[in-house]
């Protein structure tokens, strides 16, 4: 495991945050990531623990359990709490379509993009006796702090209960999951038709953007503003041709995403959750107390994946490859 300074820390210098690059479950070596240490580290394992307790509780209501991977953060024209408002319509639509006994992992639920991860988050910063504001004041996390926490939820499975052999408990090889489901742009389409009324793709972005953009401050804030070089936030003059057309290229970029590009493809996170399920299944495979049979079954965009599919890497996301 490499450990290094994080020179692009916000905080003194005396306070700048270690980083690890490594593999977050090392009896299951399947990917590898850089992640902060320290204060940040316990927040990330309590988060862990608490997803866990969830999963558990769920595998002793013998639910199946069903791992969502889709966009969060803010790329590419998109909006961070609009791709957590698709995750959670995604989730609710597993559960009505595919019946209660399903129970979806939605990663919305857990980050601090989400207004109910952020809670989650606040609480074990302070049982740490710290606020957020002072542990972001040190450093910031990235995808390999959210890639290490998700390896370990998606691998270890120590804590599985009544294996159907015995021999599966421990091996990190996934055994709480039983199927992947990588959101796909059918799924995000279904949200704007919804959204809409039913009319035309187009028609329910369109109407979404313009909506929130007249009662949401915060997304107003983000597409409507522009941070100066004091920090501080100016609101875009639409009747100042360089800002309307400044707002007008955040509109069309929006539009765009969610038209055209929305899914688990162009989030760097799912392509290394796409790598997970892979090399899971591959270790499964290979396993005596797996087989071929056993392998966790994946879906994009409701759509079952074939064997070839499922049997390919993607290019990583937040992966580091070894040098």
């Amino acid at each position: 495991m490499n450990v290094n300074t994080d020179t692009t820390a916000t905080g003194p210098a005396d306070h700048r945050p270690v980083t690890e690059t490594g593999y977050p479950v090392p009896k299951a070596p399947i990917a590898r990531f850089t992640w902060h240490t320290g204060c940040w580290l316990a927040v990330f394992d309590k988060q862990v623990e608490v997803i866990q307790e969830d999963i558990a509780r769920a595998q002793a209501e013998d639910r199946l359990i069903v791992y969502l991977s889709c966009p969060i953060s803010s790329h590419g024209g998109s909006y961070s709490r609009t791709n957590i408002e698709v995750a959670n319509f995604v989730a609710r639509r597993l559960a009505a379509e595919w019946g209660e006994r399903f129970f979806v992992v939605n990663p919305a639920a857990y980050q601090l993009e989400s207004k109910e991860g952020t809670g989650l988050i606040e609480r074990h910063v302070k049982e740490l006796g710290l606020t957020m504001r002072e542990l972001q004041q040190t450093a910031r996390p990235r995808g390999g702090d959210y890639m290490r926490m998700w390896t370990r939820v998606l691998a270890e499975d120590d804590y599985l209960t009544d294996p159907p052999d015995v021999r599966r408990r421990n091996l990190q090889l996934g055994g709480l999951f039983d199927a992947f489901y990588f959101l796909g742009p059918d799924d995000v389409h279904a949200f704007f038709r919804a959204d809409g009324g039913g009319g035309s793709l187009m028609a329910g972005v369109e109407g979404y953007f313009a909506r929130k953009q007249a009662i949401d401050p915060e997304f107003c804030t983000e597409f409507a503003s522009v941070k100066e070089e004091d920090g501080s936030r100016r609101q875009l003059d639409l009747t100042d041709r360089a800002d309307a057309q400044q707002w007008e290229a955040r509109r069309k970029e929006f539009v765009r995403f969610y038209t055209l590009r929305a899914s688990a493809s162009y989030s760097r996170g799912s392509h290394d959750e796409w790598n997970i399920l892979v090399r899971l299944n591959r270790e499964r495979a290979a396993d005596p107390a797996y087989g071929p049979g056993e392998r966790i079954a994946a879906f994009f965009g409701g759509r079952a994946l074939s064997l070839t599919e499922t049997e390919t890497e993607t290019s990583p996301g937040y992966e580091e490859k070894e040098t």
